[in-house]
């Protein structure tokens, strides 16, 4: 069951900007975590729908080019699982290291509260797991601020506790997997020469959709691996 008020809370919520967080990274993460909560990330399908000018139809994922790029392929392409599986190997441990700090303060067995956690069916991506996709997306589970609650952890503490935790994800997912993503269409789009100016641009209207041959009507380049 998802907890909006901690859902809410966490997508409000914006870090504090320094020399290594600077206020154009703190306005990018917070547009992210909408792009996440919205499903509304420019994947290629939606590329497709909004520029079929510019991105063919039977264009694949440019990091894989074994399937086509819609929101859920994010988590699950090949070439990104590994880095996946990292990050929420990660947001486990921040959270079950609060929950056992809690617990030690609380003078309490806290192991039950972890194997709740960790039992979660979230942290396993399939393309039949909705929860997996909730958590990415921002929809948190209410057992995350249950398990603080019941160590006497106030709800305010609770909330801002996971909420620093679940920001620190999506910091991670932008970096580790959205930024190399968008590496790899980039190269694809220069060789295309579909340019910024190109993509800022509006469709032709008096060029009918059959008769205008797109950019990305050439064959891909070759994929190579770094």
């Amino acid at each position: 069951m998802v907890d909006w008020a901690l859902t809410w809370h966490t997508l409000m919520f914006q870090p504090k900007f320094d020399n290594s967080f600077t206020k154009e990274n703190v306005s990018r993460h917070h547009t992210l975590k909408f792009q996440l909560f919205l499903e509304d990330l420019p994947t290629l399908e939606l590329l497709k729908r909004t520029r079929p000018d510019l991105y063919v139809e039977i264009l694949t994922c440019r990091s894989c080019e074994d399937h086509l790029e819609d929101f859920m392929h994010l988590f699950l392409c090949k070439k990104r699982r590994v880095k996946l599986h990292q990050i929420l190997t990660s947001y486990i441990h921040h959270l079950t290291q609060k929950i056992k700090e809690a617990g030690d303060n609380a003078n309490c067995d806290y192991s039950p509260l972890v194997d709740r956690i960790t039992s979660l069916p979230c942290w396993t991506f399939s393309s039949s797991n909705w929860s997996s996709y909730s958590l990415v997306c921002g929809c948190l589970p209410t057992a995350f601020l249950e398990v603080f609650e019941s160590l006497n952890i106030p709800r305010l503490t609770a909330m801002n506790v996971v909420t620093a935790i679940h920001n620190n994800f999506v910091n991670k997912f932008r970096k580790r997997i959205w930024n190399p993503r968008s590496h790899d269409k980039g190269l694809w789009e220069h060789a295309m020469n579909i340019t910024s100016t190109l993509k800022q641009s509006s469709r032709p209207k008096d060029l009918s959709k059959s008769f205008y041959l797109p950019y990305s009507s050439l064959p891909p380049p070759t994929h190579v691996d770094s």
